[in-house]
């Protein structure tokens, strides 16, 4: 464990291995960018053929919208004989067929805006579902600046001597301690 530590120190020491690091960084950033840009293109591109050919956004739509509940269908169907019968048209089957649909369209209108909405949800409409690309700026101006050589952080002191605390700059010529406050 101590020689892969040793291997990771050694590595970010060297100005050069930290350079070779962040153009490693950047390139695999900009790939990233280059990837999602591509899905965008894609998406753009089937997005436009469906707005070019709408019949394809009807047939996906249609291939999810669900069929009516039987239970629904059969309740309909007692209220508008019922209907029908209290006009005394209940032994017409013209009448009853347009009845039927008019009582059931609301029903099945529903059924198939619900499946365009899951359709065009599928599809990421509103296009939101694509990433942000990555800022890539700060990586490349800091790639881009000349390496400054390692200077030491710490200066040299004698043993047993501390340094005096910093001053704030104010110099009190009189030495009376009072700094014209």
């Amino acid at each position: 464990m101590d020689g892969l530590s040793q291997a990771f120190s050694s590595f970010f020491s060297n100005p050069g291995d930290v350079k070779l690091l962040q153009t490693g960084v950047a390139g695999a950033g900009e790939a990233g960018n280059l990837i999602e840009e591509k899905k965008r293109l894609d998406y753009q591109n089937l997005v436009m053929n469906l707005l070019k050919n709408p019949q394809q956004l009807a047939a996906m739509a249609a291939k999810i919208t669900q069929p009516l509940n039987a239970g629904l269908v059969q309740a309909t169907n007692n209220q508008v004989q019922g209907n029908l019968a209290s006009r005394g048209l209940a032994q017409s089957p013209g009448i009853f067929a347009a009845s039927e649909a008019q009582a059931l369209a609301p029903f099945e209108q529903q059924n198939q805006q619900t499946a365009l909405s899951a359709v065009l949800q599928s599809l990421g409409l509103p296009a939101s579902s694509f990433g942000q690309p990555a800022n890539l700026a700060p990586l490349f101006s800091s790639l881009f600046q000349p390496t400054k050589p390692a200077v030491p952080t710490q200066t040299p002191q004698a043993p047993g001597l501390t340094p005096p605390p910093p001053s704030s700059g104010t110099v009190d010529p009189s030495g009376s301690g009072d700094y014209g406050l």
